[in-house]
């Protein structure tokens, strides 16, 4: 029976460490623009949400936020439902570059596809993302639209739970 019960545990531990690791939900703390190169605070109604899924691939990601994202686009989507600005998948990223910095916090940045999807509406840009990252813990992202050099948003980033 003791085996039982230490097989029991041994497989609990495991499932509990496996789920931490497939997705991870993160909120803004901070934001700031950088508009035509100045940098200033970003102020946003609701709360930013990043869903990192790292099930579906480094760099994959969702996030969350009507204004923040609606921003982003700059309104250029017209979707029947304004709702869909909601929530955007980036999807399909490729690695660029890696690298760590003197405070040893490794910035990945990756260029991917945007993507605004609900029922009919259908919305995509392709954004470049880079996520810092120390110790295994997401300390923040910078992100900005692959052709425009207009707009650049940065966040500092602290875990949900």
């Amino acid at each position: 029976m003791k085996k039982y019960y230490a097989l029991f545990i041994l497989l609990f531990s495991i499932s509990v460490n496996y789920a931490q690791l497939s997705s991870e939900t993160l909120i803004v703390d901070k934001a700031w623009v950088n508009d035509s190169g100045e940098w200033s605070d970003y102020n946003y109604s609701g709360k930013i949400v990043f869903s990192i899924n790292n099930n579906q691939g480094d760099g994959s990601l969702r996030i969350g936020n009507y204004d923040f994202l609606y921003d982003f686009c700059e309104g250029k989507a017209k979707f029947s439902n304004k709702s869909t600005y909601s929530t955007a998948d980036f999807s399909h990223p490729r690695k660029i570059s890696a690298q760590t910095d003197k405070q040893g916090i490794l910035n990945t940045t990756y260029e991917g596809t945007l993507i605004f999807q609900a029922e009919k509406d259908y919305y995509s840009v392709i954004a470049i993302v880079t996520l810092l990252e120390k110790g295994g813990n997401f300390l923040g992202a910078k992100m900005h639209i692959k052709d425009s050099t207009r707009k650049e948003y940065a966040f500092s980033l602290k875990s949900s739970s």
